[in-house]
């Protein structure tokens, strides 16, 4: 009797953790879709915030060395990136997008020279595609606008960094609030770390993939080199693009120098990703290549580029809080063993 009772109790255990799954999985769904309508927004918070987060070590130097007040310390850092991005908005945009044209008018002489049947095949849809592919880079009005927002909202996140911490920390009990400090230091650390070593990566491939076909007059530097930064910062799958883009486009030029190009930037890569990265970046990613890429796909999925990006910190900070509270359970366990 006292074994079918619990073979019915754990039946029981089972189909509710079935229904809870169903029911998770339900509401996720609407959150989801609620929140789908403002992706734009969520998008430019948490740009604004990973903007606080790495600005927030340059206001702190500036405020040592100089001995300013946070606001003015704050307000030079934001000057200094300011000029920045409209140096990067009058200069450098336009530069590459007179180059990506350039390159489109090109393609269709390459294709001519090097057969003729796949000129008449792809030349309508190839180009197509290649001028709506155009869109993707913004308009100066919108740059400039985005920027604008987003420099503003991660001005107040690190102005009011302490308000703001504080006033989460008054929604909850205070037995929690260890636990949310041990949180907010995880993701901290976790974001920094992850997205200065990316950008790193697409600041050095940008360097070095700029400078290899400079050396070798392939043409359009500047503008591979933009899109070769921009893939390296995407993890796994964006390495292979920089190095794919740059050789396609100096095979224009010689396809000699494209396999110089390509054999010079795949041992630059090496040394980047595999030497000096996993120094820089320690134990805290080391997840297997795999869970890596479901992760990029999914974060492709639901957040488009902006998710791929984000995919892989959330997933290291999902991970090392895992690591970290199985740990903490643990020693508890072993402790209550022992008393």
């Amino acid at each position: 009797m006292q074994d079918e009772v619990k073979k019915n109790y754990d039946l029981v255990r089972i189909l509710l953790f079935l229904l809870i799954i169903a029911v998770g999985s339900y509401v996720l769904g609407l959150i989801w879709a609620v929140l789908g309508r403002f992706t734009d927004i969520i998008v430019i918070v948490l740009v604004s915030w990973l903007v606080s987060f790495l600005l927030d070590p340059v206001v702190d130097l500036i405020q040592k060395y100089f001995r300013f007040s946070k606001i003015i310390s704050t307000t030079v850092a934001y000057i200094l990136l300011s000029v920045f991005i409209v140096t990067i908005g009058f200069v450098y945009i336009p530069l590459i997008t007179t180059q990506i044209l350039a390159l489109v008018s090109l393609l269709p002489e390459y294709l001519g020279t090097v057969a003729p049947n796949i000129l008449n095949s792809l030349n309508g849809p190839l180009i197509s595609q290649i001028e709506n592919s155009l869109t993707l880079i913004p308009s100066i009005a919108q740059f400039f606008f985005s920027a604008f927002i987003v420099l503003t909202l991660s001005f107040y996140f690190i102005i009011d960094k302490n308000k703001i911490n504080r006033e989460f920390f008054n929604l909850v009990p205070n037995s929690w609030h260890e636990t949310m400090k041990f949180t907010e230091k995880v993701i901290s650390d976790t974001f920094i770390s992850f997205f200065r070593v990316q950008f790193f990566y697409g600041i050095l491939i940008a360097l070095i993939t700029w400078l290899v076909m400079f050396l070798f007059g392939t043409g359009f530097a500047v503008s591979m080199a933009f899109f070769a930064g921009l893939f390296a910062i995407v993890p796994l799958i964006g390495p292979l693009l920089a190095l794919a883009l740059p050789v396609l486009v100096a095979l224009l030029a010689d396809p000699i120098k494209a396999l110089f190009v390509g054999l010079i930037l795949f041992i630059a890569q090496q040394i980047i990703f595999n030497v000096i990265g996993p120094k820089i970046l320690g134990k805290a990613f080391s997840l297997h290549p795999a869970i890596i890429l479901i992760s990029l796909l999914i974060g492709l999925k639901f957040g488009g580029a902006f998710g791929a990006v984000f995919a892989i910190p959330v997933l290291g900070i999902g991970v090392v809080m895992i690591r970290t509270f199985g740990m903490r359970v643990a020693r508890a366990l072993s402790k209550s063993r022992s008393k």
